[in-house]
């Protein structure tokens, strides 16, 4: 029989991995304040998580962002629906 102590740490261990969040972020932050202030542009890709994810890796098959640049699938109001953002530094160069 397991001692007392040892279920309630079990159990709070369990309720850690549940319900937590995850202590180191799947997605590096990206500090945008130590930059010149170039134009920021935000892409939203919404849909169902195959569609989002197929929109992801097109815009990286032609060139224009690697998928760990869009932050991870977040959850909508909407059941079966998530959402991926982009965001991207652009300079009036390279919007010509």
């Amino acid at each position: 029989m397991m001692p007392e102590t040892r279920q309630s740490d079990r159990l709070i261990t369990l309720a850690q991995a549940t319900f937590l969040p995850d202590p180191e972020p799947q997605q590096p932050l990206i500090d945008l304040r130590d930059q010149p202030s170039p134009d920021i542009l935000r892409l939203l890709a919404i849909g169902s998580p195959p569609v989002v994810n197929g929109c992801v890796i097109t815009l990286y098959r032609l060139g224009y962002a690697r998928p760990e640049e869009w932050s991870r699938p977040l959850p909508t109001v909407n059941p079966n629906e998530v959402m991926r953002i982009l965001t991207k530094r652009m300079t009036l160069f390279e919007q010509e």
